[in-house]
């Protein structure tokens, strides 16, 4: 496994648009927002553009990994292959962490091991889309993790040794599997791609129970129990648990929060539309930084 180093400067907003209908992958770009008082009356300092490396590609699923450093994956212009970054948004520097040929990395997630981060690989053949650790000082070129599964979608780690997986099938699944034991437990069908564990034990998740109605549930492990928080705005799967409890969603250009047993509804934070953020998908958060995807039309 290599790695370069690319410096760049992390530069405010500044949109265009692209077309080019021979990629596959969806072109699209990753902002941070940064706010003021996001938990009482939250007030937006700044947003910076973070994808300037590649305006013309795929730059997805970004995770913070610390307060200044945020993982994601990338298709450089019009290539199918993705590998993982690292920006450092102190520095502003830019990393290629994996740069495996024939090979696509997605979803970088921190691991409950030390030192290491997880993704999901598609392998050589297109096909087998697989759970893979690496060594975050890139050391050797990791391992897989459950190797018997070939069709992982998404994941995020409970425990060391357990994770939460989304199985693509004719119905997405939510899964729990022991990496040491090679167990798994399905869970519930028809779930979206977005799955958060939360510091109450409670693994959270978006059942789309019928087309139209997306219902954010938590699945408490302790008792096996599922509960639901609230119906998700229109189409959106996509969300983020803050450090006070309250989750966080993309609806076009705005960012809405819903805190539970006090909000009633979504609430509207912030509006992005004149900065032309128009598709918000994925999100992450650390303290007072919001990172997302725009995916443009």
């Amino acid at each position: 496994m290599k790695h370069k180093v690319y410096t760049v400067f992390v530069v405010f907003i500044c949109v265009a648009v692209f077309t080019d209908l021979k990629a596959q992958l969806p072109k699209t770009e990753v902002y941070v927002a940064e706010f003021k008082n996001l938990f009482s009356k939250p007030q937006v300092l700044s947003v910076s553009y973070l994808t300037a490396y590649n305006r013309h590609g795929y730059n997805n699923q970004p995770r913070f990994i610390s307060y200044d450093d945020l993982m994601l994956s990338s298709a450089i212009d019009t290539s199918q292959i993705t590998d993982i970054y690292q920006l450092n948004l102190r520095n502003r520097e830019i990393f290629r962490v994996t740069d495996t040929e024939q090979i696509s990395e997605f979803s970088p997630t921190p691991s409950s091991t030390p030192g290491q981060f997880t993704c999901v690989r598609i392998e050589a053949d297109g096909k087998d889309q697989s759970l893979w650790s690496y060594p975050s000082d890139r050391s050797s070129k990791g391992k897989r993790l459950m190797p018997t599964l070939k069709n992982i979608g998404y994941h995020t780690w409970i425990s060391q040794d357990t994770v939460a997986l989304f199985l693509v099938g004719n119905t997405n699944t939510l899964a729990i599997a022991n990496t040491n034991s090679q167990k798994m437990d399905v869970i519930l069908d028809n779930i979206g791609r977005c799955i958060k564990y939360g510091t109450d034990g409670t693994l959270y998740i978006v059942h789309k129970t019928k087309p139209d109605a997306w219902i954010l549930k938590g699945y408490h492990l302790k008792d096996k129990a599922m509960s639901v928080i609230t119906q998700m705005p229109q189409g959106t799967e996509d969300f983020e648990i803050l450090a006070n409890g309250t989750f966080m969603a993309g609806s076009g250009s705005i960012l809405k929060t819903f805190t539970p047993k006090k909000d009633t509804e979504w609430v509207p934070i912030a509006d992005f539309s004149e900065k032309g953020i128009t598709g918000i998908t994925r999100i992450t958060a650390f303290r007072d930084r919001i990172a997302f995807v725009n995916s443009r039309k």
